[in-house]
């Protein structure tokens, strides 16, 4: 669907006469007969076309003018103003979807009639009125030098220009219709490279249509009319903007994965509508996983790589000429021996050295001026991480508990920053629950949420265990300690099986790893946090062997095992992002089988759910082989069935069995 703004010249103006009061008005029958030729052009093509009336003067008409069966905007045009006795010169301009809405308000108040039910037929409210609507643009028009420029400043030329070398070439038959290939962009401005990649598609035939809808996390997350979507997108582009997708891990969101509704649209509509996925550059494995949800299409990867030394210094300096002052010494300097760099890490670099030039160098009167740095009002957590975290299945405690210690500790903060009294403690804490409880990915995301809110300055998450921590001849275990220590400083440091360091006797280099570790906790209380994990039972009585240890520790974090229901909602989560389908019985497998093992010792949890669904996997390839696969559909060869499941084994979990416990070091 297409939507336009056009407007026209009138060669004759409409027919006036004078009313009783002596002032002019259109003529009753010239209005009459161009509402009549509207309203017949409307129910002729009804749900295909749409035109209407918005602005009038005596010289000039603008109109909206909507279509959705593929026939050019000359063609329609000729055909409506050949009803009407109306000619002049038009000019017209392709507008969004939203913005032919606003014009149906103008079209309300003036002469001529249009009835609105000709424009709902294409679904249009459906989709604007929604809580979070989807984002409409018109891709901008560029040249082919400034599409390898930036292409080259952007690191992702290599495989971007040979695309466009590919659509400039026609194709080899005539008036073709449909799309050869979709796309998939993994860049730090995947967006841009969209805008730039529609333009080229458009200009050279391959597109109807300029504009581009984009669908991002927040619309995947919504009940939102996504057959009505695609609907309105035909001609033009749909952008999944995943950008602030991440790499999936066990307990993350299910709703940072597309819905099985949105792979089974893309499949219905590959020919009529253009889809691209726009994800960050580190998600390769994502990128495969939506091209195996989706085996019938084909798709050109666009990606960026990076920069290092010479090249990295050499885009600096391309960004400084761009803004017509000198790479100095300082700028290229910040560019690290053999690190390797993205466009967006360079420009971040070249922002930061550009905004201090231009007070010290470009504008030296504003030297002696102080960066105005704002304090946070907000002391609720935020970042990407936070959001992660509370989008985690289950966990409803250990998120409340996160939540009050992030939120205390930046209010401490703020108090200090203002010279009022505060009382900032420790952010020292115990983990405790059963493997699979994915302490582990909460403590990341935690590091990563106290870098993000400012409490710590670097948000890594190192871990550690008993090998790690106590040397193997005297000495050693206070210098290992403390090493690990200065590896953490900015972050936390994540002690796992925390109670292997307990030796039962005095003297012990457990016992020294302990006490060092408690005197290091105290030393680096401003800048480190120090999470302890392990089984509950053993934990206790590690934290009671030292009364300072237990003194140190601000946050006490239960884990508890996943429901059966909560273990279903997991098992979904990674089946989607294996590319994979739970067909409808699936469930009434699972939440039996979740139930039994939960009567079990240690079961595993998270990491049971991850390998019951590689043990279907295996079961359902081997029903495929005695299968003729050219007669599958797609979703058959990537739908997980109740037999796939009910054929892994796992009935031979034991109830109540003794609780077991493993000495070592593993991911929580």
């Amino acid at each position: 669907m297409i939507c336009y703004r056009i407007n026209i010249e009138l060669d004759r103006p409409i027919p006036t006469v004078k009313n009783d009061r002596g002032r002019k008005e259109y003529d009753d029958e010239a209005v009459v007969r161009i509402n009549n030729a509207f309203a017949e052009h409307n129910r002729k093509h009804f749900g295909r076309r749409c035109a209407f009336i918005y602005q009038d003067t005596k010289a000039k008409l603008s109109l909206g003018f909507v279509i959705s069966d593929g026939a050019s905007l000359d063609e329609a045009l000729e055909e409506l103003l050949g009803q009407t006795d109306i000619s002049g010169k038009t000019k017209q301009e392709e507008i969004t979807v939203k913005a032919l809405e606003r014009l149906t308000h103008l079209g309300f108040r003036n002469t001529f009639d249009f009835d609105i039910d000709d424009l709902n037929a294409f679904g249009i409210r459906n989709l604007i009125h929604t809580p979070y609507p989807p984002e409409e643009k018109l891709a901008r028009e560029y040249t082919y030098t400034q599409l390898k420029k930036s292409a080259e400043l952007g690191l992702y030329s290599e495989s971007f220009m040979p695309e466009v070398d590919r659509i400039v070439q026609p194709a080899a038959v005539e008036n073709a219709k449909g799309h050869p290939v979709h796309y998939i962009v993994r860049a730090g401005c995947s967006l841009k490279v969209c805008d730039r990649l529609i333009d080229t598609l458009y200009r050279f035939g391959r597109l109807s249509s300029r504009r581009y809808t984009v669908i991002g996390l927040r619309q995947l997350r919504i009940d939102f009319d996504a057959e009505g979507l695609f609907r309105i997108a035909k001609g033009g582009t749909v952008v999944f903007d995943l950008s602030e997708m991440e790499e999936p891990q066990n307990g993350t969101a299910t709703s940072n994965m597309l819905p099985n509704e949105i792979y089974d649209l893309i499949k219905e509509h590959k020919q009529e509508t253009l889809v691209i996925f726009a994800l960050p550059s580190c998600l390769e494995a994502q990128a495969e996983r939506i091209k195996n949800a989706l085996p019938e299409l084909t798709f050109v990867e666009i990606g960026e790589r990076i920069a290092m030394n010479n090249e990295a210094k050499k885009l600096l300096r391309a960004f400084a000429k761009a803004d017509e002052v000198r790479a100095d010494k300082e700028l290229l300097s910040s560019i690290a021996k053999d690190t390797g760099y993205h466009a967006n890490d360079l420009r971040r670099l070249y922002d930061v050295w550009y905004a201090n030039a231009l007070k010290t160098k470009i504008y030296p009167q504003y030297s002696k001026f102080r960066k105005n740095v704002e304090l946070d009002r907000t002391t609720a957590p935020k970042g990407d991480a936070y959001t992660k975290l509370s989008e985690m299945i289950g966990l409803k405690e250990v998120k409340k508990i996160i939540d009050q210690a992030v939120t205390y500790s930046k209010i401490q903060k703020a108090l200090a920053e203002r010279g009022m009294p505060n009382s900032r403690r420790a952010m020292h804490m115990v983990f405790t629950g059963a493997p699979g409880t994915a302490k582990t990915t909460v403590a990341r995301l935690f590091a990563q949420i106290l870098k993000d809110n400012e409490v710590l300055s670097v948000g890594d998450l190192i871990e550690c265990g008993r090998k790690d921590l106590v040397g193997r001849f005297v000495g050693w275990t206070a210098v290992q300690v403390k090493n690990m220590f200065k590896r953490a400083k900015g972050s936390v440091l994540f002690i796992d099986e925390a109670y292997s360091l307990l030796d039962y006797h005095k003297g012990s280099f457990g016992d020294e790893a302990i006490n060092t570790i408690v005197q290091e906790m105290e030393n680096a209380r401003e800048d480190t946090v120090v999470i302890f994990a392990g089984y509950p039972k053993e934990m206790n009585e590690f934290i009671e062997r030292n009364p300072g240890l237990r003194s140190r520790i601000s946050f006490y974090v239960d884990f508890p095992d996943y429901s059966a229901a909560e273990l279903f909602d997991i098992t979904k989560y990674i089946v989607r992002s294996n590319g994979r389908k739970l067909s409808e019985d699936a469930e009434d497998v699972l939440i039996p089988m979740f139930e039994k093992a939960l009567l079990s010792g240690d079961f595993g949890n998270g990491r049971f759910a991850r390998n019951l669904v590689e043990q279907a996997q295996l079961a359902q390839a081997m029903r495929l082989s005695k299968c003729d696969l050219d007669r599958l559909s797609g979703d058959e060869l990537l739908t997980l069935t109740a037999e796939d499941f009910a054929e892994t084994g796992t009935n031979s979990i034991k109830e109540n069995e003794p609780d077991r416990r493993r000495i070592g070091f593993m991911a929580g």
